[in-house]
């Protein structure tokens, strides 16, 4: 626990766009105990970018990038200028915990930090497995907080608002995720396909957002998808940068898809989900009201924890665990939770 306030706090989340938007939860927790303190959010340089044009709980968000020793140095620097009181970095990883442990050691300043791998420390309940956003809700709590508990993840889900709109909403849009990090995340195309011809047919006036980045990867998934749908009609193939992107997608009616960064990034903007799990629980990996962001998964499945509590594998052959899913099951779902 802190002996004073801070003027100014460092959070550090080196990690991927969806956790670093899942980390915004605790951002707004620390501004809701020290308001007048200046909190800085240090993400990922490629992540940063969707911060930037949006209204968030972070005063300045801080890109990180530590590839070569001439990052190092630029970061050092960066740091002093900051005048940092308290560092907290969230799921600590390798170089930003090499950087920030020699930094800590120069001048002074705490650094704490949380990486639930471990299984002893000082963190609140290190080493269970809970929500992402509340392992770091009792990171945060452990070292800065000031309640006899922790707060609970359901009263901290991120939030997002983008400063200007694009393409303003003139009917109802619908947002899939068909893009996953890893093929056994991802729904089959041919179920989406599925599903897009039951949207489609329910509502002709609903407008179909398929948010895509120009990887080569996720232009196969593209063309795979087209060749699957009888047309194009109302479906929208969107490609824009991470800053561009929230302008784009809030105030869109629902996401339907895969559990990957953009489902956090729907959440944060205020959109309701529908998310598709498979190797991975969502215990961890959902840490919002499912009142709101329903999910499908299905257990119990022996081949989901043969090494750890979740599914590991790039590949699978079966896929079990989310190919059961059909189409008409997911739009029932949707139907009975977002129907308006």
């Amino acid at each position: 626990m802190l002996k004073s306030i801070p003027k100014t706090v460092l959070v550090v989340k080196n990690r991927a766009m969806g956790d670093a938007i899942m980390g915004l939860g605790t951002i707004q927790y620390l501004k809701s105990l020290y308001p007048d303190s200046k909190i800085i959010y240090a993400t990922p340089r490629w992540v940063a970018p969707l911060f930037e044009d949006c209204e968030h709980a972070c005063d300045q968000v801080l890109p990180l990038e530590l590839k070569t020793f001439k990052d190092y140095l630029a970061l050092y620097e960066t740091c002093l200028n900051l005048k940092i009181d308290v560092i907290l970095e969230l799921f600590q990883s390798g170089r930003t915990a090499r950087f920030f442990k020699v930094f800590s050691a120069l001048t002074g300043i705490p650094y704490f930090f949380h990486n639930h791998h471990t299984k002893e420390g000082p963190v609140y309940d290190q080493g269970i497995i809970k929500s992402n956003i509340q392992r770091d809700l009792d990171g945060a709590w452990s070292f800065l907080g000031t309640s006899l508990k922790p707060p609970s993840y359901l009263s901290f889900c991120p939030q997002m608002y983008p400063k200007e709109l694009k393409n303003p909403l003139h009917r109802k849009r619908i947002i899939l995720g068909i893009v996953a990090t890893r093929k056994t995340k991802q729904w089959p195309l041919t179920s989406f396909a599925k599903l897009i011809e039951m949207i489609r047919a329910d509502s002709l006036e609903t407008e179909i957002l398929i948010p895509l980045s120009s990887s080569s990867a996720d232009l196969e998934l593209e063309t795979e998808l087209k060749k699957e749908l009888a047309s194009l009609e109302n479906i929208v193939f969107l490609r824009e940068s991470l800053r561009e992107l929230p302008k784009f997608l809030y105030k869109g009616s629902f996401y339907i898809g895969n559990d990957t960064g953009l489902k956090h990034l729907c959440v944060a903007l205020g959109i309701p989900s529908l998310t598709l799990f498979g190797p991975e629980p969502p215990l961890e990996w959902h840490p919002y009201n499912t009142q709101n962001h329903p999910y499908l998964f299905k257990e119990p499945l022996e081949c989901r924890t043969k090494t750890a509590h979740y599914c590991g594998l790039s590949e699978c052959e079966s896929m079990i665990c989310l190919n059961e899913f059909s189409a008409e099951e997911v739009f029932k779902v949707a139907k009975s939770h977002f129907q308006s």
